[in-house]
């Protein structure tokens, strides 16, 4: 095996026992019986959105925002679906009741469907929805205590590329980087873009603490605009930590004070060390830790149904 993949799963491990039912175009059905035809066009080119988020105690944590974020990429990419995010909502909330999972994965996937020329996309077609849950088993503790270790991939992020605002199920790039970082001895990759700018992760976006302030990459270095991204940035406003968007080199990175990472199964996760270089003097570091805990309450009081954080 190579060193680091058995403490870094590509997500969290979900064990041998697979959930019963899953969401397929509109019917609750057993998960084993679930198909999708040959020439789905998310199999074919990777043409298709997805959303992937948690439930705690029953109540998946910021759904309506990554329904929203879902909706708006399938109108830009010309996805066609049938589904209101109320729609959406109620199925998914459907699927964790019928699966009885209270603390679960839950993936929701759009593909455009069948059809069209090759690469040209029909002028309409019926898109393809299934969503998936799994119970949940969170990422090993103790690299919450003692952080990851990161490299910089070799492989740029092109500034102009359009789909990397939206969460597409094209994950080429990323499977090779997180390769990549195994080979290197570590657990995960930075993609910094062809303007040498830091970007996000294989599937995550990244912060720095700089004396006491937190920095983030800016959006226009081209990254997808993460839900838990948006979620730190308020915790911070309302913690009077000061928060900023900024275009920045990698090189900041590695003499800052602090970094970690954020996704919405992962959480807010300590850095440890980037291209072998120790970063800070202790994991997690006081701002990072101060967002743990902060990220961790708000998921405690998350009301089933209602107002959202954001």
């Amino acid at each position: 095996m190579v060193k680091g993949a058995e403490d870094f799963p590509t997500t969290p491990s979900f064990g041998e026992t697979a959930s019963v039912y899953a969401y397929l175009n509109g019917d609750v059905i057993v998960e084993k019986e679930a198909a999708v035809s040959i020439r789905d066009r998310g199999l074919l080119y990777g043409d298709a959105i997805f959303e992937t988020l948690r439930s705690y105690g029953g109540r998946p944590f910021m759904l309506r925002n990554h329904l929203e974020r879902l909706m708006a990429s399938a109108q830009t990419l010309r996805i066609n679906t049938e589904y209101t995010a109320d729609e959406l909502e109620r199925a998914v909330m459907h699927l964790l009741e019928v699966n009885k999972l209270r603390d679960a994965y839950i993936r929701i996937t759009l593909s455009r469907g069948e059809g069209g020329e090759g690469l040209t996309p029909p002028e309409t077609s019926d898109s393809t929805l299934f969503i998936e849950n799994r119970p949940f088993r969170p990422y090993p503790d103790k690299l919450y205590k003692e952080g990851m270790r990161l490299i910089i991939s070799d492989y740029r992020r092109s500034t102009t590329n359009p789909v990397t605002y939206h969460k597409t199920t094209n994950f080429l790039t990323a499977i090779l980087a997180r390769q990549e970082a195994l080979r290197k001895g570590g657990q995960d990759a930075i993609f910094v873009n062809t303007d040498g700018d830091v970007c996000e992760g294989t599937v995550w976006n990244i912060f720095m603490v700089e004396d006491s302030r937190v920095v983030t990459p800016s959006l226009s270095a081209n990254l997808l605009p993460g839900v838990t991204r948006k979620v730190v940035l308020k915790i911070c406003g309302e913690r009077d930590t000061t928060a900023t968007e900024e275009l920045f080199p990698a090189s900041r990175l590695l003499e800052a004070d602090e970094v970690f990472i954020t996704n919405s199964l992962m959480e807010v996760m300590p850095v440890a060390t980037i291209d072998n270089r120790k970063i800070g003097t202790k994991i997690p570091g006081k701002i990072t830790r101060r967002l743990m805990e902060a990220y961790s309450k708000l998921t405690e009081s998350i009301p089933l149904k209602g107002k959202t954080y954001l």
